[in-house]
């Protein structure tokens, strides 16, 4: 009898764990940034192991061995169901997220980090009941560090400097902001940076010193031009496929939401401001020189670029939400952020 009841004991313990292990759930997150790039590498792999954590390893996260489509499509990869999580940028999609525009907007603050715990308690606060991100479950919101002006050639050192300079911008917001300082916007993704500034085919961009970090463009970069809070900003999500995400279990879904959202949009934010800085530091060993913008050239930036806050409000007042109150939250909750 001792024998079959250590039998009996075996094989039940046996069986639950065979339940446990054919109830996990592994999902595919669509990885589309170089293999080494710390986005991946310091926010993901962590937050990928942290959700199996969490979850008891009920759930896993794998990256993709190659991406399944272009960053401009990650937000379809994740409603189709191709992939199960994916992170890209509404910037790229002009029109589709208009709430999501007001990243685009100039002087939001100085800190990736500060800007996307502000963007994410907006999104909460203004944004959420219109449930703009339909057929998916939303794990996280970001932004990158203020976007400045990095030219090859002479300095961006007052609003007429920027005539007929070729500048990188990517999207149509950025193209349009180009446009409005009349120089002449060149359009391309992320991933042709190297190319275009290797080959001389831009004069400069409108970007980040994290991006000239993270694509080794700091030995091309003589002069950085640092605007106050940012020429411009960029948007980005976290998301889940919706049908994924409601086959997981309530706990397991608690779970989860626990280290997303605000937890999320700070990792990714911090992680982006520490490649910043090390993209500064680069573009001055490298002997880049450096001008803030500041008295007649400050004022008239934000005289030029005022149109862009207008047309936003406007249009986020016709999706139904208060787009100045949300726009001043975020400014805000950005310049009292203590990491």
């Amino acid at each position: 009898m001792q024998k079959l009841s250590t039998f009996s004991i075996a094989g039940v313990v046996l069986a639950g764990a065979v339940l446990s292990q054919a109830q996990a759930e592994t999902l595919r997150y669509n990885r589309w940034l170089p293999p080494t790039h710390d986005i991946d590498n310091k926010v993901f792999k962590p937050w990928f192991a942290e959700v199996a954590r969490v979850t008891g390893g009920r759930v896993k996260i794998e990256f993709t061995t190659s991406s399944l489509g272009p960053l401009t499509r990650q937000y379809e990869l994740a409603t189709s169901g191709v992939a199960d999580v994916t992170f890209g940028s509404q910037s790229l999609t002009p029109g589709r997220f208009p709430l999501a525009e007001m990243l685009e907007l100039p002087f939001l603050g100085n800190s990736a980090e500060a800007v996307s715990v502000a963007y994410w308690r907006v999104y909460k606060k203004y944004f959420e009941k219109k449930n703009p991100y339909k057929g998916t479950k939303l794990l996280g919101l970001s932004g990158l560090a203020p976007y400045g002006v990095q030219t090859v050639g002479k300095p961006i050192a007052s609003i007429a400097s920027f005539s007929g300079v070729k500048l990188r911008a990517a999207g149509k917001h950025l193209a349009d902001v180009v446009r409005a300082l009349k120089a002449v916007p060149v359009s391309a993704s992320v991933t042709q940076l190297h190319d275009l500034y290797s080959k001389g085919i831009i004069d400069g961009g409108l970007g980040n010193d994290d991006q000239i970090r993270s694509f080794r463009l700091a030995k091309y970069i003589k002069h950085r031009t640092v605007v106050p809070g940012g020429i411009s900003n960029y948007a980005t999500f976290v998301v889940m496929n919706a049908r994924k995400w409601a086959s997981l279990s309530e706990a397991d879904r608690a779970a989860i939401e626990k280290i997303s959202g605000e937890a999320l949009a700070r990792s990714l934010g911090r992680v982006i401001d520490q490649s910043a800085a090390l993209g500064e530091k680069q573009m001055i060993q490298a002997g880049a020189k450096t001008v803030v913008v500041k008295g007649a050239f400050l004022a008239n930036l934000k005289s030029t670029l005022a149109v862009f806050e207008t047309r936003w409000i406007a249009k986020a007042t016709n999706e139904g939400v208060d787009a100045a109150a949300a726009l001043k939250m975020l400014r805000s909750e950005a310049a009292a952020y203590k990491p």
